[in-house]
């Protein structure tokens, strides 16, 4: 594991800043979660579509986390990608989270996957915003 964080890539990330060994994924690659618009467009997929989603601890206290990685898109977000993030949020509020941390590395929306792409960024933001307003902080760290 590299001790960089910019060269990191999302779990590496995710390990580094959460206490050890704390980290449960919700979605791991073996679920296989992929855009369903990226085949059609003949464009690379990956089985987690750029984003790491879980709960961990930090300092002892339960939070929830995601890790865009940017080395798939350019962490660029689409549907299934801004899913994952909207869910992780939900999930926050409805378990009381200590906290949310966020681990971005994005260059914006996935313009491959245009209005679906636009739309699960507002829905993110939408989901950032009800989590705050629930009394959850939300952290985020730009790589």
């Amino acid at each position: 594991m590299t001790t960089s964080y910019l060269e990191a890539n999302a779990r590496e990330r995710i390990a580094q800043v959460l206490d050890a060994d704390s980290f449960e994924e919700f979605l791991p690659p073996s679920k296989r979660i992929v855009s369903p618009h990226l085949g059609q467009l003949d464009a690379p997929v990956s089985f987690d579509d750029g984003v790491v989603v879980g709960r961990g601890a930090l300092n002892g206290a339960t939070v929830f986390a995601a890790a865009q990685e940017g080395g798939f898109m350019g962490g660029a977000v689409g549907e299934v990608h801004g899913a994952k993030l909207v869910g992780l949020l939900k999930r926050a509020v409805q378990e009381q989270a200590e906290g949310v941390i966020l681990l971005l590395e994005t260059g914006g929306v996935r313009l491959h996957e245009a209005n679906a792409g636009l739309i699960a960024v507002s829905e993110v933001m939408r989901a950032v915003l009800d989590t705050r307003a629930a009394g959850i902080p939300v952290i985020v760290l730009v790589g």
